[in-house]
């Protein structure tokens, strides 16, 4: 055990002399991390801020009783020839049509598929305050005819939500975090991965570990255990920075969203800090072993480098088989907790929303750790192995 953590140490040691090693594996995830995702927030934030604060511009053709209408609402109105040209050409936010026929009039909404967020905002206030509209104009036809209004409230019509107020923020999180987990943790850092193997063959420094008295059994689980403690840190760095940025700028940054502003961002997250730290660690034991094994089998790093650029294929049907939960705000079906890999995310996943069903837990960890024994023993099988080890 002592030769094992020895070879583990000195591993560790060489990654950390390389400055490339401390600016991708630390600065970059505690750096640019939040720094992207608070700017990706802070200016949705700001550019929420300015269409309530500027309203929005409406294209309009219609009669004046309309014109009024939308005026009162907050909206600036300009009347135009042709409305979709001005919807298209983005002299408006979105289009308004009132048109009439013998019995009835009918309002258009016109939006156009470019119009981005602002247009699609648009568009949901004027279907929202419609109907308020179409109410109005109903009352003083009433009111002509002599019948009572009254009759509007015979059925009232309210909304109400229920459940947590930030239940949405938190599906949000969950996904992005095991989205995270599962590119950090299981590809890792490919250029460590390259090196811990077809570096040494490359550099001619592996014969000469070899020829020391340590065994190939310790060599073999010290350098996969260092790969795998560098990734585990990597990766934990930049959920632990993601998580944070995230859940500090949607308790601070009004996106439109209806939720709180000035919250406490840990009231997000809570207790998916343990579930982070868990995952983390049993995908990058999973990670660093297939790293290691690609690496040694290679001939050279750039032969490394072009098959561990592969891995990150290998996640992307896990990828798909996480997105129907967080469309439909659902917890994880049971059967993803015994499939290695993406349990270690589904775990996540369902702690961060509050979901958490303990016998699959405790079945996704013992499958995880499971997996890890038995890579464990193909590296061992692997080291011992002289056309393995002599391939170049």
């Amino acid at each position: 055990m002592k030769s094992i953590f020895a070879v583990m140490k000195k591993e560790i040691k060489e990654a950390f002399r390389d400055r490339r090693t401390l600016i991708m594996s630390v600065l970059l995830p505690a750096v640019l991390v939040p720094a992207i995702v608070l700017g990706i927030f802070y200016f949705e934030g700001r550019t929420v801020e300015k269409q309530n604060a500027d309203g929005f511009t409406v294209a309009f053709q219609g009669s004046q009783e309309l014109r009024s209408f939308l005026s009162q609402a907050k909206l600036e109105v300009i009347e135009v020839q042709d409305v979709e040209k001005a919807v298209l050409e983005k002299e408006a936010d979105v289009g308004l049509i009132e048109e009439y026929t013998s019995s009835q009039s009918k309002v258009v909404v016109v939006t156009s598929y470019a119009s981005g967020t602002s247009g699609d905002s648009a568009a949901s206030y004027l279907n929202s305050i419609l109907p308020l509209y179409r109410e109005q104009r109903i009352k003083d036809y009433l009111s002509q005819k002599g019948i009572n209004e009254d009759v509007f409230s015979l059925v009232v019509v309210q909304s109400k939500q229920v459940g947590e107020p930030m239940a949405f923020a938190k599906f949000f999180l969950a996904y992005l975090v095991s989205l995270v987990m599962l590119t950090s943790g299981f590809v890792g850092n490919v250029y460590l991965g390259t090196d811990i193997g077809a570096g040494e063959k490359e550099r001619g420094t592996l014969e000469s570990l070899l020829a020391t008295p340590v065994s190939r059994f310790s060599i073999a689980m010290g350098k996969w255990l260092a790969l795998s403690a560098l990734n585990c840190m990597g990766t934990l760095i930049s959920l632990l920075s993601f998580t944070f940025s995230y859940s500090y700028a949607m308790t601070h940054f009004d996106m439109g969203l209806g939720l709180a502003t000035g919250g406490s961002a840990l009231a997000i997250w809570g207790a998916g800090i343990w579930a982070m730290i868990i995952g983390a660690v049993l995908l990058s034991l999973t990670g660093g072993a297939l790293q290691f094994i690609i690496s040694m089998y290679s001939r050279n790093m750039r032969e490394a480098q072009l098959y561990l650029g592969q891995m990150g294929m290998v996640i992307l049907p896990f990828i798909f088989i996480l997105m129907p939960a967080f469309t439909n705000a659902s917890t994880m079906p049971a059967w993803v907790f015994f499939v290695p890999i993406v349990n270690a995310s589904a775990v996540t996943y369902n702690v961060i929303i509050g979901s958490v069903v303990w016998p699959l837990v405790g079945a996704a960890l013992l499958i995880d750790v499971a997996v890890a024994v038995l890579l464990a023993f193909v590296i061992s099988k692997f080291m011992n192995r002289e056309s393995v080890i002599l391939r170049m």
